[in-house]
Order: structure tokens, then sequence, then C-alpha cells
């Protein structure tokens, strides 16, 4: 009896083992690329050789463990879906075909719903929006290793960045970035039904310029999102240089298919913090290495086969953080008597507070409620953009707005905050910039 049983013990292993290798197989035909160079068509060698790793494991039950290094993984790419629909076309007016679903910008969410700490730098060092820019063209600010054009999106205001896969891109700085800065981008997840989505990847190089370098091979750090319309299979990754680190499966990231994804980044010299919309998803003390800092990069990473839609990125904003914001603006209103900041931002055109700055706003909530006596004007600041007279209504909406929220969430008795809106009318940079026009839409606290 007990050779029947040990016989049919082996035979049980030797099938699953057996199954295991043929499984393998399977996975090695899914298994994409992440490439980083030049071209975007190096192959990952050592995919192979990490699924190979994989076979061994079941089969080596069957001997003594091998002490062997296993070289060949690469986790921070999975393997995407087969998907044999077309690409979707565009219109004459360089506008993706709208799948039926109305795009939604999810910043414009409840203030009381806002939990995020992140507080954005105040010395703007690279602002774009694309406006200076032809619809079609790349950029004229940025550096690229691919394919990308200036498009517009249907119900979205403002322009996007389209970036076809296999295509990276960096700002255009003359320094590496500070040891204490903020980074700032929207990213519009495009979902078509089954069409596969692009597999996007952005984060930190040493490389400082992606035509001349491989990034591959070099020191960064990088967060994934990747499959995001798949509920059993959605990606939210962070890791250094091409290992996965960990993962946030709980974050809703399905939730934003059709919808824009605010990205925040804070850099406090080794220590990295990634919120996106107002949840910190990434909080890491000691990440972030001096070589990093050298570029921040965007990609539309290479998949096998290539995704049916493209990767859309959009308000990219980048300042320094050498100062606590949080503090210093509440000492200058108390100390000198006013405080100036271009980070309560505002949806285009509209008086709708974004959920990114919350934070902001409510550093002067705090302040009129520890100081019940205090009593301010709020003005508004608009850049040189569209009608003189619409700026000066919009400016003071946007003043009204800001009142309206600290009235709303603190309590304020309305009689101690008044309201004014200036409009272009006193520009403190210049508006032919997107950086100029960015200092220019600002908010004035003066205290009363």
């Amino acid at each position: 009896m007990k050779k029947i049983i040990a016989g049919l013990t082996f035979s049980l292993l030797l099938f699953l083992a057996t199954n295991a290798q043929s499984t393998v197989e399977q996975a090695k035909q899914r298994a994409i690329t992440d490439v980083n160079n030049n071209t975007g068509t190096t192959i990952d060698k050592t995919v192979n050789g990490a699924f190979d790793q994989t076979g061994k494991a079941i089969g080596n039950i069957f001997k003594k463990k091998s002490k062997k290094k296993n070289t060949g993984s690469d986790p921070a790419n999975p393997a995407n879906p087969t998907n044999t629909d077309a690409i979707p076309g565009n219109n004459s007016n360089n506008t993706p075909v709208n799948n039926g679903t109305t795009p939604t910008n999810t910043s414009a969410v409840n203030a009381g719903a806002a939990t995020s700490d992140f507080v954005p730098g105040q010395n703007i060092i690279f602002q774009d929006d694309f406006s200076q820019d032809a619809l079609s063209d790349f950029p004229a600010k940025w550096n690229s290793n691919g394919s990308g054009k200036i498009i517009t999106l249907n119900n979205l205001s403002g322009r996007w960045l389209e970036l076809k896969t296999s295509t990276a891109i960096t700002p255009m700085l003359n320094t590496a970035l500070p040891e204490n800065c903020t980074i700032e981008f929207d990213l519009y997840l495009d979902a078509q039904g089954a069409k596969s989505t692009p597999f996007i990847k952005f984060g930190f190089t040493e490389v400082k310029n992606i035509l001349k370098e491989d990034m591959y091979y070099k020191d960064r750090f990088f967060m994934n999102i990747a499959r995001y319309t798949e509920e059993d299979s959605h990606q939210v990754e962070y890791g250094l240089q091409n290992d996965v680190l960990g993962s946030k499966g709980d974050f809703p990231i399905t939730s934003y298919a059709n919808k824009i994804l605010h990205v925040s980044i804070a850099l406090n010299k080794a220590r990295v913090r990634i919120y996106l919309d107002q949840t910190k998803v990434v909080d890491l003390p000691q990440a972030i290495t001096p070589n990093m800092r050298n570029n921040f990069f965007l990609l539309s990473n290479t998949v096998i086969p290539p995704p049916d839609l493209d990767m859309y990125v959009g308000n990219i904003r980048i300042a320094s953080a050498e100062t606590d914001a949080r503090s210093l603006l509440i000492k200058q209103l108390m100390n000198e008597g006013k405080a100036v900041t271009s980070d309560i931002l505002f949806d285009v055109n509209s008086d709708v507070i974004k959920s990114e700055s919350y934070p902001v706003v409510n550093q002067f909530g705090d302040a009129l409620k520890a100081n019940p006596d205090l009593k301010i004007k709020i003005n508004g600041h608009t850049d040189s953009d569209g009608n003189a007279g619409k700026n000066i209504t919009l400016s003071k909406k946007r003043a009204d707005a800001v009142k309206k929220y600290l009235v709303a969430n603190y309590g304020i008795a309305s009689v101690r905050i008044q309201t004014d809106g200036k409009g272009a009318t006193q520009p403190v940079a210049d508006n032919s910039t997107a950086e100029g026009k960015a200092k220019n839409r600002r908010v004035e606290f003066i205290k009363l």
C-alpha cells in the first residue's frame, strides 16, 4: 500500500510540474517589454529567463534547491492582453473619436472629501499647458524619443499631448530638479470598450538626454499605471530601475476610465511622495538618489502587441519647494500684511476650485479660525488671455469662490472676508510665456 501511495504522489507531482512548464510557455507568449530606449524596439532579453526560472521552481521540488541567483526577473513589466481591434482614428480637428462616454474632470470633488497633505511648490520652474504650440505639432518645450502631437479632446478643456507607444518625453530644464520640489500633471485615461489601453510610466531618471542615453540601464524611480479598464488585473505599481517594489491594488484606478487623473509628486531630498487625485499612494523616505533628479520623464511604455489607445498628458507644473509653503504664506500674511499664491488653481474659464488646491486654501481657514479678530480681503487675478472685461468678472468670481469655501468649511463669518477681482490689470510676470501666465493667475490675501 505504501508503494502505491508513493507512486501516486510522484505521478501527481510530475503532472503539476509538466503543467507548470506549459503555463510558463503560455505566459512567455504574453510577455511585454519595458525598453525605455532611443528606438523603442529593443527587446528585454531577460524576460524569457525569468519565465524559465519560474518553470524550474516547481521542477526543483524533485531535487535539492539551487543557490543560483535569479537574474532574469523584470516584475516591472506585466503582461498585456491580446487585442486585435484597430487603433481608433481622429477626426479632422485632431480630436480622438469619442466612445459615447462623457469624460469627467474628477478634480472637481466635494471640498469636505479632500484629505491630501500635498502642497505645491511656490517658485514655478516649468509650466506647460501646450497653449503656445500649434495643434498637431510636438510641443517645443519637451524632448522626446518617439512620436506625439498636441490635440484637443472631446468634452475636455485645454490641450493635451498625445503619446504613441514606445515614446518617452522629458521637460527641457536647464538644471537638475531641486532637492525639494513638486511636480503635477493630468492624465486622461482613455477607454473605448475592449480596446487595449496604454501602459503609462512616469518617474525620475539620471538620463539628461533621452535621445542619446538609454533609460533602461540607468538609475531611476518609476510608477506604472496599466490595464486601468480591467477590474481583475489593473496595476498601480512603483519601483526602482527595473524592479517593482510594491503595488497599490486597492487604489480605484478603474473608476478613472474616461476621466482625468491628477498626479502630484513631492520630492524632499531622498524622499518621494506620490498622490493620485487626493490619495497618497507612495511615501518612501529613501528612494531618490541625487542623480535621479537629473530629469523627470513620462512614458507610453512599449508593449507587445502595441496598445490600441494612446496616452494623454496635460497641465504640467514643476515648482521649487525649498521653503515650507504651508507656514510661509501665513507668516507673510500675519507679519507683512499680505500673502500671494499661484497655487490656488481653478478649472479653465471657471471659478471651480481644483481639489489639489484645498490644502493651500485650508491654511487660511486655519489662520482665520485660530485668530477670531483677523479680517482679510481676497483679490483674484488672471492672465491676459481673453476679454479684459470678462477677466475682471472671472477674477472676482474666483475670489468669491475662495471666500465661499472658507465660510462653508471653516464656519468663518462672511463679514470677515471681503473680495475683489483685478483681472489682468496687475501682472507680476510676462504674459507671453506659460510660466508667466501661471504666476499672473494668482490669489492675493490682504490683512485688514
